[in-house]
């Protein structure tokens, strides 16, 4: 095949008729600029898909909710839930920029669930990857790999992207220690397990977060702690009453 050459002239006359202004064509260096950018949106990319993948629901049923769907209007107390879903939203604009955990807490059925989805679905569409964990099922996981070899590896990419995600949902968290006023310490490999998770979501050095950690939960923070080692809940519940919501006062309602 013959080689093909164009004079300048040629391509001036070439831009000219299809309207082209060479002179804001992009540099060399301006298109491979542009290729690592691309290249590194798309490793991105992959992660947050791949991250997501291993999310743990429960019934293997996956859900959605974002902000648009909070309908304060099924709830007893409008002005609460309108705060409450306030609330999430300016913590979630917080997030985009800084990592603290966050912990929703209350009883079953008032919404705390779709609040933590809805903050999960909005940073996620803000360029952070991002995981729901079902506690409970995850228990059952820890359980059953006894019997079924083929979870070993499932748990084993479901703890890394545990640790390595942007946003971790634990949800219902403290539900796999029994029901209140029957509360028992939770399966010695599931606190392994959290253990080496909530470690490596720390940055000892600064004594900071690395990640988000959102949780829901039933249970009192001193609950917790008669399910899991002290430290371990120290480390991912919030001290902070800014990053606390308490839905004290709000009915249970289903599909909120």
């Amino acid at each position: 095949m013959e080689n093909v050459t164009f004079d300048q002239l040629y391509i001036q006359r070439l831009a000219k008729a299809h309207h082209v202004d060479l002179n804001k064509l992009p540099t060399k260096t301006e298109l491979d600029k542009k290729t690592a950018e691309q290249a590194v949106q798309q490793v991105k990319r992959g992660k947050m898909k791949r991250y997501y993948k291993y999310s743990v629901w429960s019934g293997n049923m996956p859900i959605k909710f974002s902000f648009s769907n909070w309908d304060i209007g099924k709830q007893d107390d409008p002005q609460l839930a309108k705060s409450l879903g306030k609330k999430a939203f300016v913590l979630s604009n917080q997030l985009e920029k800084q990592n603290f955990n966050v912990v929703m807490m209350g009883e079953r059925g008032v919404g705390k669930t779709s609040l933590a989805l809805a903050m999960l679905d909005y940073l996620m569409e803000h360029g952070h990857s991002g995981m729901f964990i079902s506690t409970a099922e995850l228990l059952k996981m820890v359980n059953d790999k006894y019997d079924d070899s083929s979870i070993r590896p499932k748990l084993i990419n479901i703890a890394r992207s545990m640790i390595e995600v942007d946003v971790l949902l634990l949800d219902d968290f403290g539900t796999e220690g029994g029901m209140t006023g029957n509360i028992k310490p939770v399966h010695k490999d599931l606190q392994d397990l959290m253990y080496q998770v909530s470690n490596a979501r720390v940055d000892f050095n600064h004594n900071r977060s690395r990640g988000t950690t959102i949780i829901t939960t039933n249970n009192t923070k001193g609950q917790l702690k008669q399910m899991y080692e002290g430290k371990f809940i120290d480390r991912v519940y919030p001290n902070n009453p800014e990053h606390q919501l308490l839905f004290d006062g709000m009915k249970g309602v289903r599909n909120v």
